[in-house]
């Protein structure tokens, strides 16, 4: 019998539609709107931010919630949606930012595509209304940037590019928005050209620096020949392929059997940041909550000016603080740079997501960073990510070893999330990533079809906890434990996970992390290895009971190299590989892994069903 966890309470809490709150004031907000009206339900705002002034002018002394209807339609933003501490709920009530019942409430950083003209090759143009991005939706579909193999008989040439037997491509266009991409082991790395010159037969292919010597150097493991060629005009030639050509603002596209671009929605996203609330250490922004709203169509334009070198888990080394060791290179203190969210969550606190999605968008989905304590993420569905859908913390010293108590990330709870089909082009990057954090909830989750890990929790690989790990000395360590501690991955459902690269699994965890669990998940069919339960470097004092671990290559996998932190950690009780006659022993696990009941809605009409 598993033990009782106390989740139930964070769950009905979700659950719960607050119907019974005090409201002391309703503001409502339309698409057809006017800025000038007074907000009421017959003369609503047109633009959520002056919704949030409106609040601002109320929000002081409150004696009940203050409730933002936003109408059915699509707000597009013309900048980032900010909440600070001044647009708190007060006394104990809440600031609540909701869809209108039944209606379908889009927060959109995207910009409509029209005036399409047909060239002779198949190919369609139009005039991009956005100078820079790196995603176009038709239709509600991501497409693809055109693309293709890395030529046969491409090998490495000097310190800095390749040589390539195809000299044509000496004659390519925009050549230094060209990138080469790599798919090595656990990482997916992209790396941007400099320029292409003719060699006799071959090309030769100068890359961006520095990014190309540290993706050759960095330390773990490290590129060599590319795997695909991506973003030349040269390259477009299937169907929902397209190319954006910065200089002339012009895109092409060639589309699928059965679009019309005459009548076809296409949008460019033209935001990085969607929503940002940015409270300070002093003047958190607390008690937020929005429900039932849509987050969509934004990008992240740094992979465009640097590539993207990934270490692990799409983060990248910063080259502010190289160390080197054993011949290659790392950032000291592991302190690699996180690649940001299109929601952003800093001195956050008691802030609530709730029935929320997050699709189409070009970085991570939601970060809770900074001091964020006491946040819920609940009932929301993740698809259609570029990136990691939700970030909790970060890998910095701030986050490992705080110069202040409330900058330590802690009791946030990511419960009943319904997160598939993400890290689409950051293939390094996983369902949840949790860092250096205290008492993190992530339970009751569906977590799949994703190219890596399902869960990954912790960081530093040993190095940043009480008297180092198993590396070479990089000349400080620490006598006080990391802030890494009491982390909860209990009772998600997570499958089909693993399915581009390997040296990962359905739960993923680095360094020590006392009172943490893993406990009553339901893991399986995972490819990439080992793909089951992952106590990587450094993990120590971690209990892992009562979970189902199935159709992987290796159910449960410890990798301490010399650090023996193996027995530190409590394995009991799990059922790992066991064959179908048996499934009856592990029923329970069965029965509550994964969303439960209210949430199922989520899985599609089908999976209510069963």
């Amino acid at each position: 019998m598993l033990k009782s966890t106390g989740i139930p309470i964070v769950i009905l809490a979700c659950i719960n539609s607050f119907a019974l709150a005090v409201v002391q004031r309703v503001f409502f907000v339309s698409p057809t709107g006017r800025d000038s009206n007074d907000g009421s339900e017959s003369a609503p705002f047109r633009m959520i931010e002056r919704a949030r002034d409106a609040v601002r002018a109320t929000n002081a002394d409150m004696t009940g919630d203050i409730v933002v209807v936003l109408r059915g339609g699509i707000y597009e933003l013309e900048k980032p949606f900010r909440l600070e501490g001044t647009d708190s709920g007060t006394n104990g009530h809440s600031i609540i930012y909701r869809a209108e019942a039944g209606q379908k409430v889009i927060l959109s950083g995207g910009r409509n595509v029209t005036g399409w003209k047909a060239e002779a090759s198949g190919r369609w143009k139009a005039a991009s209304p956005v100078e820079d991005f790196r995603q176009l939706y038709v239709n509600g579909v991501r497409a693809t940037r055109a693309w293709g193999h890395a030529p046969a008989g491409t090998a490495l040439h000097g310190n800095d590019g390749y040589r390539v037997p195809q000299d044509d491509l000496a004659q390519w266009r925009n050549q230094d928005d060209i990138e080469l991409v790599y798919h090595v082991v656990w990482t997916w790395t992209r790396l941007k050209v400099k320029r292409i010159t003719q060699d006799d037969s071959a090309a030769i292919v100068t890359m961006q620096q520095p990014s190309f010597e540290m993706a050759r150097t960095k330390e773990g493991v490290r590129v060599d020949l590319p795997k695909y060629i991506e973003n030349a005009l040269e390259l477009l030639d299937e169907p929902g392929e397209w190319y954006l050509d910065r200089r002339s603002r012009t895109i092409w596209y060639i589309p699928r059997p059965d679009e019309d671009l005459g009548k076809a929605e296409v949008i460019a996203p033209a935001l990085e940041t969607l929503v940002e609330l940015s409270g300070t250490l002093d003047r958190p922004v607390r008690n937020i909550r929005f429900e039932d709203l849509r987050f969509e169509h934004a990008t992240w334009l740094q992979p465009n000016r640097i590539g993207h070198p990934d270490v692990q888990a799409n983060f990248l080394n910063d080259p502010a603080k190289p160390l080197e060791r054993d011949g290659t290179v790392t950032t000291v203190h592991n302190e690699q740079l996180k690649s940001p969210s299109n929601i952003i969550c800093r001195a956050a606190r008691g802030v609530q997501f709730k029935g929320c999605t997050f699709a189409h968008l070009g970085s991570g989905g939601i970060d809770l960073e900074h001091g964020s304590q006491d946040n819920v993420i609940c009932g929301c569905e993740f698809t259609d990510i570029s990136g990691t859908a939700i970030q909790v913390g970060d890998v910095l010293k701030d986050d490992h070893h705080p110069s202040d108590e409330r900058l330590i990330v802690k009791n946030n709870t990511v419960v009943n999330n319904y997160i598939h089909d993400c890290c689409v082009e950051y293939r390094g990057g996983v369902g949840v990533f949790v860092g250096y954090t205290d008492s993190t909830t992530i339970a009751h989750n569906e977590i799949c079809r994703l190219p890596y890990s399902g869960v990954s929790v912790g960081w530093g690989w040993g190095e940043e906890d009480a008297g180092g790990g198993a590396y070479s000395k990089q000349g400080i360590f620490y006598d006080k434990p990391s802030t890494c501690r009491n982390n909860r991955i209990e009772f998600n459902h997570i499958h089909h996970v693993m399915q581009s690269l390997n040296d990962g699994g359905g739960i993923y965890t680095l360094g020590n992390q006392p009172g943490t669990s893993i406990r009553g998940n339901l893991v399986h069919d995972n490819p990439g290895a080992p793909g089951g339960i992952y106590l990587d470097e450094g993990s120590g004092f971690i209990e892992i009971t009562g979970n189902c671990v199935h159709g992987v290559s290796r159910p449960m996998n410890y990798n301490n190299r010399a650090q023996n932190r193996i027995a530190t950690c409590e394995e009991h009780d799990n059922f790992f590989s066991m064959p179908s006659s048996t499934w009856a022993v592990m029923q329970e696990v069965l029965d509550k892994a994964g969303l439960e009941k209210p949430f199922r809605r989520l899985l599609g009409e089908q999976a209510q069903t069963n």
